[in-house]
């Protein structure tokens, strides 16, 4: 909806604008894509900030703005706090709809009258968010993006033992941030969420355990800058949609998202996150005290009765020396009463039980496969019940929903609606049509050449889940990106310096057992992108993330042996495709696991490979 007053000339001139970021962005790669975001937006370079006196806009301290930043010590502590930027009015509510690493909106404008109705005009199009003051001539309005909520509603969420605390508290936070109360208990809870390091991200997004996900904001980012910042409704695909943060990011911007992914459960997950974003708080809280009751009941005959373990766990994991008969035994039973439970769940509910079902057992029995190329891998398996940490995600569940209900309300949000497929990412089905943009995030090289094996590690809910047998499982994995098993590659289809990799690989006695699936990887993108080329519109973009490069170590020393240069690979076999490469950005990410061996001591960074499709 466009707000009359803005579209009507009221305001003549641009307005100027200053950007506050969130205080958790400790990295370059992040104040890159906050600044590309912005630029896509405005279609003008903005410029630094760095603190919040050099931040008052020209002109603009008669007007009172510094009253506006209630918590300016909650900003950045060094560097970059912000961006300064002149544009039109008419942006102001795209800005707080859409925008992602920013905190605070201000926004200066020359005023000529009817500067009451434009503000009625604002708040009924995005919300409870803005705060306005008429001084000297000029109107002043400070907003409140709705990303910033998105996120911290999270920790809001954390805190709050029921929906209706989480209500409360979401509408405390806000009238803090806006600087509307001072009650202890709401300036407190502002302080709090704003000064933390931890990255935050929608209560979505933590559904279920899924590694080598992406992160929220940048997915949201990625798909602004990819679309222009656009506004109205576009079509976005992720041929690698994994647990579903493209999907979610798309929805919530008000675009149309379709996610593909080979995985049956990754399907599932994306799916009933995109259910939950509409379901009722007091539903799931019924369905909760339901659960509670069956599983009670339930347990008591499967101790009796315990499923057979064999029909749950494949060979090859009850021949590690953790599994044994006991173990297997045990967690039979405690998989075979949360069956019980999500059996008896009301329909409308099932798909999101069935995957607080697959998150505690994925969190229970955690495997990690060691990277030899010949499938060890560890096992370990947690000591707290299965059904404990079912009805506490239910409970998470239940407050989440009932965050997307005050979120919905407040925002005047309406989500566009996404849908999963279980499908393949080189071999795209033809009725999901043309796109707008192409966001997604492959395997990456490491992960695919036996390092890791997603399917292989969520064999116990897939099986659990009935989507595979014990048996079926290795088919599934055998079927991914660059898999362990397949017909054997011709090296010379690859390029040369994937040739180069493979033959390394291959000289190298520890290591040749990954010279064939690396070489099936990179054949495998070759297709994927070919795939994305048919499905993207013309003129259209895509953005892959990958890995920057993948390092070679020797075991003793960790010295580097060889390194693939992995995304400027893909880059060119993304060449090779059709596609125009308009640029590679390097971002590093934080590392949460220094224990990783042996890339533990190394900075890590993703690499955005930015593509078009040439217009027809």
């Amino acid at each position: 909806m466009a707000v009359p007053f803005l579209d009507s000339g009221a305001h003549e001139g641009p307005a100027d604008y200053l950007l506050i970021l969130r205080r958790n962005i400790a990295l370059d790669g992040d104040l890159m894509l906050a600044r590309r975001e912005l630029e896509a937006f405005f279609q003008t370079p903005v410029q630094n900030v760095e603190t919040i006196h050099e931040g008052i806009m020209e002109g603009a301290d008669g007007a009172g703005i510094q009253q506006f930043i209630p918590f300016d010590s909650c900003v950045r502590p060094e560097g970059v706090i912000g961006f300064r930027v002149s544009g039109p009015p008419a942006l102001l509510p795209r800005l707080i709809r859409q925008v992602s690493f920013i905190q605070q909106i201000l926004c200066v404008l020359p005023e000529h009258g009817g500067g009451r109705a434009w503000v009625e005009d604002l708040r009924r199009e995005v919300g409870e968010v803005i705060v306005t003051r008429e001084a000297e001539g000029k109107l002043v309005v400070s907003a409140l993006p709705h990303y910033l909520l998105f996120e911290l509603s999270e920790a809001v969420v954390r805190a709050s033992s029921d929906g209706n605390e989480v209500r409360r508290k979401l509408q405390q936070l806000t009238d803090a941030l806006l600087g509307h109360t001072a009650d202890r208990e709401a300036v407190a809870l502002a302080q709090a969420v704003l000064i933390s390091c931890r990255s935050t991200s929608p209560p979505l997004h933590g559904l279920h355990y899924f590694k080598a996900k992406f992160f929220p904001r940048m997915a949201r980012s990625l798909i602004n800058i990819g679309t222009g910042a656009c506004e109205g409704e576009r079509r976005i695909l992720d041929s690698f949609a994994g647990s579903g943060t493209t999907l979610v990011e798309a929805a919530t911007l008000g675009h149309d998202g379709v996610g593909v992914d080979v995985d049956p459960l990754a399907a599932l997950i994306s799916t009933a996150k995109l259910d939950l974003m509409g379901m009722e708080s007091g539903f799931l809280e019924e369905e909760a005290e339901n659960a509670i009751l069956r599983l009670s009941c339930k347990a008591k005959v499967l101790n009796q009765t315990p499923p057979d373990a064999a029909m749950l766990f494949p060979e090859w994991m009850m021949r590690n020396r953790r599994m044994t008969g006991e173990l297997a035994g045990s967690l039979a039973s405690e998989i075979g009463a949360l069956r019980c439970v999500v059996e008896g769940s009301a329909p409308e509910a099932r798909n999101l039980l069935r995957v607080l079902m697959s998150d505690a057992i994925c969190r229970k029995i955690r495997m990690r496969f060691l990277g030899t190329g010949v499938g060890r891998f560890s096992l370990t398996v947690g000591s707290r019940p299965l059904s404990r940490m079912f009805l506490q995600s239910l409970s998470h569940a239940a407050k989440a929903a009932a965050a997307g209900e005050w979120l919905r309300e407040n925002l005047r949000l309406n989500p566009a609606p996404g849908q999963a497929l279980v499908g393949d990412a080189r071999r795209l089905p033809d009725r999901i049509g043309a796109f707008d943009l192409i966001l997604t995030s492959p395997p990456y090289l490491p992960a695919s050449s036996g390092r890791e094996s997603y399917a292989k590690a969520h064999a116990p809910s897939l099986i659990a889940l009935g989507m595979k047998d014990a048996g079926s499982v290795d088919a599934l994995a055998d079927g991914c990106m660059g898999a362990m098993e397949g017909d054997e590659p011709d090296f010379m289809e690859l390029l040369q310096r994937e040739r180069d990799a493979v033959e390394w690989l291959a000289r190298d006695g520890l290591r040749r057992p990954k010279a064939g699936p690396t070489a099936r990887y990179f054949l495998d993108m070759r297709r994927a992108f070919e795939e994305m080329h048919r499905a993207l519109k013309p003129s259209a973009r895509a953005v892959v993330v990958s890995g920057k490069q993948s390092t070679f170590y020797t075991f003793s020393t960790r010295e580097p042996l060889y390194v693939v240069p992995c995304a400027e690979i893909l880059a060119e076999e993304a060449e090779a495709a059709g596609f125009v490469l308009e640029a590679l950005h390097d971002v590093q990410l934080q590392k949460a696991n220094r224990n990783a061996r042996p890339r533990s001591l190394d900075d890590y960074f993703e690499t955005l490979i930015m593509l078009r499709k040439a217009g027809e």
